[in-house]
């Protein structure tokens, strides 16, 4: 073969051009799965029994001006953060007509603490309705976990609280995560709130995502709550999403929900659609659930769909329980143990189904498709119709909640491998709008079935993971082309 001085040099330089391309490609890929592994890393873990419980301290109080203190402390009369109530302090201002119109909340050293979200809380009056405002370390508003800033809050004439409307930080009307707009309730004779109606924005009776508009309670004889029914805006009983009319309840030394019953239309136990009929709950010294274990009526253990006995929460974090009540070895224990798995496995996967023979690409991308409806369809609650079709509804809270971050970065990286598969199989660069299709018919199976909500930002991100993925496998593949076709021109 005859080679002349510039064509070397044009095939040195484009050969030249095209590394640094694909040194800038890799360098953005390995910043990405960086940024994702980083993102995806487990907070600092809260220890939810090292403290005391309120009920382990006493409370002293003190009066200056309008100003009351009220302290946590302990036996030696030291100041003493709660943690079942989330602060040490609590500084009380009451206007010139004894009303409270603000609350803060201060750590042991006297420092603002965050209570559930929120700092303070600001309290103004108008008639027979009180607006309750919370509030940051700065007195800004605070945006809660259950979806509102605000609460407008109406009493009756015996100053029993009646009604219950929520609002974002510009006081609009927003609904909470369980999709009402509030809550009206209603008292018998002995002043107990019998009935709670869920509402929406203009104060009519709805259904919430659990599937019922209205319930209703039973009391024993020291005035405790023992059962609940659920009914429709109708009145008519209904079901809840896992198939109960009812539940009855039973309560640990705390006060707290230790075992539920689920009943049946006539108050009878009954299995939900998930396969049990008792749910007995254990909590930390600070109050937060610890684990969920599942029986039957004969108070036998029952597995779920994906083998668990129970769930155990740390932190954030949820993991399966095995018959024995001990942690469950499963690949779900593994990614919500260690979320940046998912951006290790689905990196390898993508690597490994690039350079396998076409028959093992087609089958190792048919098993990924089962495995992804499996992950976003198979042995989910059924519910009501919901969807969220604002794009970016995240984007406020990523930085600050992790439960977001998490389920944004799986979502792109559970469809990287399968954009990958597609491309090394097709070689086309646009079959990238498969994943965009999939993504699609994942979210209308979900709405119309009630199979969890279906989000426009759930498919922006599967489509983006299948863009990454498509362009992993390009660059390894061509790569690859290129380094085989450079081989041979040198040896020519």
């Amino acid at each position: 073969m005859k080679v002349y001085f510039r064509d070397v040099g044009n095939w040195r330089g484009h050969h030249w051009s095209c590394k640094k391309k694909y040194r800038i490609f890799w360098v953005i890929l390995l910043l990405f799965i960086i940024f994702s592994g980083y993102y995806l890393l487990p907070e600092k873990s809260t220890d939810h029994d090292l403290g005391f419980a309120s009920l382990e301290l006493s409370q002293k109080e003190s009066t200056k001006g309008n100003i009351i203190r009220i302290d946590f402390v302990n036996k030696d009369g030291e100041i003493t953060y709660a943690i079942d109530r989330r602060y040490a302090t609590l500084l009380r201002t009451k206007n010139e007509d004894g009303q409270i119109i603000q609350d803060q909340y201060l750590d042991e050293n006297g420092m603002p603490t965050n209570c559930y979200g929120y700092y303070k809380i600001k309290y103004t009056y108008n008639g027979n309705k009180k607006i309750i405002m919370f509030q940051d370390s700065d007195g800004k508003p605070a945006n809660l976990e259950s979806g509102y800033s605000s609460i407008i809050r109406t009493f009756n004439k015996n100053g029993q609280i009646i009604q219950d409307l929520y609002f974002d930080s510009e006081m609009n009307a927003v609904p909470s995560v369980g999709g009402y707009y509030g809550i009206y309730r209603k008292y018998n004779s002995q002043g107990l709130n019998y009935e709670s109606i869920y509402i929406n924005a203009e104060g009519f009776p709805m259904t919430n995502t659990s599937g019922y508009a209205k319930e209703q309670y039973i009391f024993d004889e020291n005035n405790c709550k023992i059962k609940q029914f659920y009914f429709d805006v109708n009145s008519k009983p209904v079901q809840s999403i896992l198939g109960q009319y009812g539940e009855k309840y039973k309560y640990d030394n705390n006060g707290r929900i230790s075992q539920i019953t689920y009943l049946n239309k006539d108050g009878k136990p009954t299995s939900t659609k998930l396969g049990y009929t008792i749910l007995k709950r254990n909590y930390y010294k600070d109050g937060a659930v610890k684990s969920d274990k599942y029986f039957d009526l004969e108070g036998k253990t029952v597995a779920l769909s994906k083998g668990q006995y129970g769930i155990k929460h740390i932190g954030i974090v949820t993991l399966y329980l095995n018959k024995n009540g001990k942690i469950k070895c499963c690949i779900d224990n593994l990614l919500n143990g260690y979320p940046f798995m998912t951006v290790i496995i689905g990196f390898v996967l993508s690597m490994i189904i690039c350079f396998l023979t076409q028959r093992l690409q087609s089958g190792m991308l048919i098993s990924y498709i089962i495995f992804i409806i499996y992950e976003t369809l198979m042995f989910r609650e059924q519910g009501n119709i919901r969807s969220n079709l604002k794009l970016f509804s995240y984007a406020q809270t990523f930085l600050t909640d992790q439960r977001i971050r998490k389920d944004v970065i799986n979502n792109i990286w559970l469809f990287v491998p399968f954009g990958a598969g597609f491309y090394a199989i097709f070689r086309k660069k646009r079959v990238w709008i498969v994943s965009l299709f999939l993504s699609i018919l994942i979210e209308l199976i979900q709405y119309f079935t009630g199979l969890g909500i279906a989000e426009l930002d759930d498919i922006f991100g599967n489509t983006f993971g299948g863009i990454i993925g498509v362009l992993i496998a390009y660059g390894l593949l061509n790569r690859r082309q290129k380094e085989d076709f450079t081989e041979r021109e040198r040896i020519d």
